[in-house]
């Protein structure tokens, strides 16, 4: 099952906030969701290093164990297969139910800072990961520039390259078995670009502002996932989702940190994203910091995203027939959902800090999800 995680550009405003200072980072994620889904568990690890005052090298490696089951139509007569796929199925054989699936991935990236004598900031970064069907590499570049002597006001412009070769099991293939091994690789491509601006209005608080584009070019189907096609309520066609090769993509980003008092601090940020499958998603994070003495910081957070549906999705059974493109992954409907997040540190000495993390993901969709992070950081 494909995982996708790819090198985005609304993540570039992110490395602007970095704190320049050794660390290594360790950290360990859980994550769960309802009616036995999917479970992934990820140990990581984070190092960065200062050369000097002008160079920075971040990087970080991963490795995910995931397994589980995705819900999708499939032709239940033969026995053999839960992708199964045939045409002329009698419709009582029609299941729409979860599959289960494992999978297991590596991926790391590396993030290089380096300064110039006006402090202007240029980041070149690469990143990579590995999967049995999925294989993925990516490079960004971003350059940071001052737009006073005062160090208010910066404009920064970046933008990144992913390729991805994807194993696509029994593409177009009607009646073929997922379980035999019928493959055939697939390439994608993905372009992220961003601009942004950010300015300190006061001591207190800072804003951030920035637009992207994204394209996506190639296989962007999920070769896992079935619809029905042609149901005249006796038959019907269980065959393989098919999405358009391309998408673009185009959004804002805002975000406004300010410092209420001493020991708390508010963080708001509103993403808008619209592309030329039709999906609009609005987005509205919000994170309150406190810190209880000089050992202590708390978070609480709750996010809010709501999207239209794609225009070639549909969940139903009877819906679709001679559509040239046809989903019914939920992923692509018109949904919302609620993240609650919680977060402690605790700094046990000058240099060695633990954490932990609990947060809740509440889906219209009926997906719902826990997922917990623990791990320490130690600056050297």
């Amino acid at each position: 099952m494909q995982l996708r995680l790819s090198w985005c550009a609304a993540t570039l405003l992110v490395a602007t906030a970095m704190q320049a200072e050794d660390y290594v980072s360790v950290q360990v994620l859980q994550y769960n969701e309802n009616d036995n889904r999917v479970s992934v568990t990820a140990p990581s690890i984070m190092i960065n290093k200062d050369f000097g005052t002008d160079y920075t090298l971040n990087a970080s490696f991963v490795a995910d164990a995931v397994s589980g089951a995705s819900p999708t139509y499939y032709d239940a007569s033969s026995g053999a297969s839960a992708y199964a796929r045939n045409k002329n199925v009698n419709v009582s054989d029609i299941k729409y139910d979860n599959i289960t699936f494992s999978e297991k991935r590596i991926a790391g990236g590396a993030l290089f800072t380096s300064r110039f004598a006006n402090r202007d900031e240029l980041r070149v970064g690469a990143n990579g990961s590995s999967e049995d069907d999925f294989d993925s590499g990516s490079g960004s570049l971003e350059y940071m520039h001052w737009l006073d002597s005062s160090k208010n006001s910066a404009i920064t412009l970046g933008g990144s390259y992913q390729y991805n070769e994807i194993t696509a099991r029994c593409v177009d293939r009607v009646g073929c078995d997922a379980s035999s091994g019928a493959s055939e690789v697939k390439t994608s491509t993905a372009i992220n670009v961003q601009l942004g601006v950010s300015h300190n209005i006061n001591p207190q608080s800072y804003v951030d502002i920035a637009a992207f584009y994204i394209a996506d070019d190639g296989y962007l189907t999920d070769s896992y996932l079935n619809v029905v096609r042609n149901n005249d309520g006796i038959t019907a066609d269980v065959v393989g989702e098919k999405r358009p090769d391309t998408r673009s993509a185009y959004g804002g980003i805002l975000k406004y940190v300010n410092a209420i008092t001493d020991r708390t601090t508010l963080h708001l940020s509103y993403r808008y994203y619209w592309d030329d499958w039709s999906i609009r998603s609005h987005t509205v994070d919000s994170d309150l910091y406190y810190e209880l003495g000089s050992d202590w910081t708390f978070k609480l957070g709750l996010r809010n995203y709501r999207q239209s549906a794609a225009d070639f999705y549909n969940s139903s059974d009877n819906f679709f027939s001679n559509e040239l493109y046809a989903s019914s992954d939920y992923r692509l409907s018109d949904f919302s959902a609620w993240t609650y997040k919680s977060n402690v540190d605790y700094k046990v000495t000058k240099e060695f800090s633990m954490n932990l993390s609990a947060n809740y993901y509440d889906q219209t969709t009926g997906l719902k999800a826990t997922y917990f992070m623990t791990g320490f950081r130690y600056n050297f």
